[in-house]
C-alpha cells in the first residue's frame, strides 16, 4: 500500500533501518528510494503506448472521437479493415455448432 512521505520515515524508523534515515539526512537516498528498497512501494511502470491511447479514448468525447477520426481516416481505415477481415477468418474457421 502506497503512502506519503512521513509515513515511509515512520515505518523505517519502526523497522529499525536508522542505515537508511542516515542515508536520507545526508541527501544520498530519497524517501521514495528508501521506501522501494524496503518493499513498502512497488516501482511504477510506464503503461504501454497502446493503453495511453485507450486511456485517452475512452475520457474523450463524441465530438473529439469524430475529429480524431476524420484527422487519421486513412491510416484507420486499413487497420480496421484488417482486423475484421482476421476476426471474419476466425469464425470461417470455427466448428459449426
Amino acid at each position: 500500500m502506497a503512502g506519503n512521505n512521513e509515513d515511509y520515515l515512520r515505518r523505517l524508523k519502526q523497522d529499525g533501518r536508522n542505515d537508511l534515515l542516515e542515508q536520507i539526512e545526508a541527501g544520498e537516498l530519497s524517501i521514495y528510494a528508501a521506501a522501494l528498497i524496503m518493499g513498502y512501494r512497488k516501482r511504477r511502470t510506464a503503461p504501454s503506448r497502446a493503453d495511453q491511447i485507450t486511456y485517452h479514448w475512452t475520457r474523450a468525447s463524441a465530438a473529439e472521437k469524430k475529429l480524431f477520426l476524420k484527422r487519421n481516416f486513412q491510416s484507420v481505415t486499413p487497420m480496421v479493415q484488417k482486423i475484421i477481415a482476421e476476426h471474419h477468418e476466425k469464425q470461417a474457421k470455427k466448428p459449426a455448432e
